[in-house]
C-alpha cells in the first residue's frame, strides 16, 4: 500500500477543479489549486461594480443562471459535504425546487406551463411528451402545423434511444445528429421547432444539424426519467437561494482552506515540464507577470476545453500526444445577461423557454428564490427582481435589428433580447414586461468586441457535442503516469457539458490517480444515471441486432418519408 499524502497541483479552479481538491483532501494529499480569473469558472457569479449604494451590495451578475436538474447526483453528493453554518446538509440545504416550466410562445398563444414539481407526484409518459411541448389533440392539428403522426414519431424517437443498447449508442448515434435521428427533413415547421430544434438550441446551446443523439438523447433520457419519478427521487429543477459564489462557491473555498488546500488565485499555467515521460512541473504566470514553477507528485489538468490549445503546444502534448485530439471538439456560445427591474416579475417559478426566440432564449425570475429582499440588499433600494436570461443561438437574425448577438452592439443585444422576451410573455391584455419596469441590464463581460473594432470573442465558451466527438474527449488517465484530465468536456456517464459532468470527470481523474499511486483509499463515487430495470431485455436484444449489423427493432422512417410529403 501506498500511503496517501503526495503533493497533487490541480490546474484549474472550476467546478472540475475544485472537486478534485475536494476528494484528494479528504483523502490525505497536499493539494494546490491554481486559477487565473475566479473561482467556480463559468459557475460563478459576481457583481456590477458600483451599483450598490447605501450599504447595498451590488447588483449580482454571472456568466448564466445555475439550474440542478433531478439527474444530478454527484454534484449533490459534494453539495452536502460542503458545510454551512445552519445547514445540516451543508450548502445543499441552500438548492429551492423550482417547480413550473413555461414553454413560451410567441403572443403566448400556445403557451405550455408544466407543475415538474415533487408534490405533482409520478407521471406518465403522455405528461413527458406535453411537457417537451407536445399536446394530443383529437386526431387533427395539435398545434399550429403539428399533425398527431408527429408526435407518435417523435414518441418512437424517444423510445428507439430509451431501449438502445451501449453499443448502438456510441457506435450509431454517436455519429448521427439529432435532426438526422428525428427526421426533420420533410417535417413540418413546428415539429422542428418543438420536437428538433427547440431541445438542443436552449438546453445544450447546439445546433440540430451537427449535435450528437449520443448527447441530446441522453439528456432527454435523463431528465425524462426523472420527471416521470424513476430512480433517485429528487426535485426535477433545482436552483440556489442566492448568487451562485455567494451561495456555494465561496463556502466551498472556504472548506479547502480548512481542509489544508494551497488555493492560488489570479496564477495561470503558462507551460508543462516533461521529463521521462512524466510532467516534472507547471510554470505559472500571477499577478504583476510573476513567474513561478508548481511542483508536485500528480498533476490534474481541469482547464476550460478552450485553453487546453494553447498549452498542448507547451508540454501536454509531450505528455500525451493522443490529447490534440482536444483541438476537434467545438465549442459555442451560451451567454447570460440580467435584466433588472423596478417591480418582481416572478413569471413563473421556475424556467421559462422561449421557443420561437430567434436567439433560442431561455430565463428564470431569480428574487423569488433567494432568502433576502432583493430591493434591501441589492443595488440602489429601486431594484425589486432579476430576470436572468441565457443566450444560446448568436448567429440567427434578430426580430428588432436583423442581425445575430455576435453583431450587435451590447446595447442592441440588450434591446433586442427584451423584444424577444416581451414576444413571449405578451398577449393581447396581458403585458407582463413593459419599458417601466426596467431599470438596467448586464450583459456577461466574457464577450468582448461587440462595440468594435475586431469581431466580438467569448472567453468563456461552451463545449458543443458535435457528431463524433466522443473520441475526441480525452478519459482520466493520460499516458503520462502522473497526469490526469478532468473537465466537462472529458469523458463521463452524463455526455453533456454541465456541472455535474464537469464534477464526475473530477471523481474519475481522482480514481486514476489513486489507482496510478497504488493508494487503497476508498474511490470517489462516481454516479451512473438511472437505468430501468424494465428496459434492460430490449436493450440485450439490441445489442444482439448492433452485432449483427441490423438496425433497431422499433428503427423505421417517419410517416412523412414514406408518404413523400413535404414540409
Amino acid at each position: 500500500m501506498v500511503t496517501s499524502g503526495g503533493r497533487v497541483a490541480v490546474l484549474g479552479g472550476g467546478v472540475a477543479g475544485l472537486t478534485a481538491a475536494t476528494e484528494l483532501a479528504e483523502r490525505g494529499y497536499r493539494v494546490t489549486v491554481v486559477e487565473p480569473a475566479g473561482w467556480g469558472g463559468k459557475a460563478r457569479s459576481s457583481a456590477v461594480p458600483g451599483t450598490g449604494t447605501a450599504g447595498r451590495l451590488d447588483l449580482p451578475s454571472e456568466h448564466g443562471f445555475r439550474f440542478f436538474p433531478g439527474f444530478y447526483r454527484s454534484l449533490p453528493d459534494t453539495l452536502r459535504r460542503i458545510p454551512l453554518a445552519g445547514r445540516p446538509d451543508g450548502v445543499h440545504g441552500n438548492l429551492r425546487e423550482a417547480t413550473h416550466m413555461l414553454t413560451a410562445r410567441s403572443g403566448r398563444v400556445g403557451e405550455l406551463l408544466t407543475d415538474v414539481s415533487l408534490a405533482a407526484g409520478a407521471r406518465s409518459p403522455l405528461e413527458f411528451l406535453r411537457a417537451t411541448g407536445l399536446r394530443p389533440g383529437n386526431g387533427t392539428a395539435l398545434g399550429p402545423g403539428l399533425t398527431e403522426e408527429e408526435l407518435l414519431y417523435y414518441a418512437n424517437r424517444l423510445l428507439v434511444y430509451m431501449t438502445s443498447s451501449d453499443e448502438r449508442r456510441l457506435g450509431q448515434w454517436e455519429s448521427t445528429s439529432w435532426w438526422d435521428f428525428t427526421r426533420a427533413d420533410g417535417a413540418s415547421e413546428e415539429y422542428r421547432r418543438t420536437c428538433v430544434v427547440g431541445n438542443t438550441r436552449t438546453v445544450v446551446a447546439a445546433r440540430a444539424e451537427v449535435c450528437s443523439t449520443h448527447t441530446v438523447g441522453g439528456f432527454l433520457e435523463a431528465f425524462g426519467y426523472g420527471f416521470l419519478g424513476l430512480g433517485e427521487v429528487q426535485a426535477a429543477d433545482r436552483v440556489l437561494n442566492a448568487p451562485t459564489s455567494t451561495a456555494w462557491i465561496d463556502p466551498w473555498v472556504a472548506h479547502l482552506d480548512a481542509l489544508g488546500v494551497r488555493t492560488e488565485l489570479g496564477w495561470a499555467v503558462e507551460r508543462l515540464t516533461v521529463a521521462g515521460g512524466a510532467v516534472t512541473g507547471a510554470e505559472l504566470r500571477g499577478p504583476g507577470g510573476r513567474r513561478e514553477e508548481l511542483t508536485a507528485d500528480h498533476y490534474i489538468c481541469a482547464l476550460p476545453v478552450d485553453r487546453i490549445g494553447a498549452l498542448l503546444e507547451r508540454g501536454l502534448a509531450a505528455a500525451d500526444p493522443e490529447l490534440k485530439s482536444v483541438t476537434e471538439l467545438r465549442t459555442d456560445w451560451m451567454v447570460g445577461i440580467q435584466f433588472y427591474l423596478t417591480e418582481p416579475v416572478p413569471v413563473v417559478r421556475g424556467h421559462v423557454q422561449y421557443l420561437d426566440s430567434a436567439w433560442a432564449l431561455t430565463s428564470i425570475s431569480q428574487a423569488q428564490f433567494w432568502d433576502c429582499d432583493f430591493r434591501a440588499t441589492y443595488g440602489d433600494g429601486t431594484v425589486a427582481d432579476c430576470l436572468s436570461v441565457d443566450i444560446s443561438d448568436w448567429d440567427t437574425p434578430g426580430i428588432r435589428y436583423g442581425k445575430p448577438a455576435r453583431e450587435c452592439t451590447r446595447a442592441e443585444v440588450a434591446a433586442e433580447v427584451w423584444a424577444q422576451l416581451c414576444d413571449g410573455l405578451n398577449g393581447p391584455g396581458r403585458p407582463t414586461l413593459h419599458r417601466g419596469l426596467l431599470h438596467s441590464w448586464h450583459l456577461d463581460p466574457a464577450v468582448r468586441g461587440l462595440d468594435g473594432p475586431g469581431p466580438a470573442v467569448n472567453d468563456e465558451p461552451l463545449l458543443i457535442n458535435t457528431t463524433g466527438s466522443w473520441p475526441a474527449r480525452p478519459a482520466a488517465a493520460t499516458a503520462a503516469p502522473n497526469l490526469f484530465m478532468a473537465g466537462d468536456y472529458a469523458r463521463c456517464p452524463v455526455n453533456l457539458a454541465t456541472m455535474e459532468g464537469a464534477n464526475q470527470s473530477a471523481r474519475l481523474a481522482v480514481n486514476a490517480l489513486l489507482a496510478a499511486a497504488g493508494d487503497d483509499a476508498a474511490p470517489a463515487e462516481v454516479h451512473e444515471l438511472h437505468r430501468p430495470a424494465e428496459l434492460r431485455r430490449l436493450k440485450e436484444v439490441d445489442a444482439e441486432l448492433y452485432r449483427q449489423g441490423r438496425a433497431h427493432i422499433l428503427d423505421g422512417p417517419a410517416p412523412w418519408e414514406e408518404t413523400g410529403r413535404g414540409a
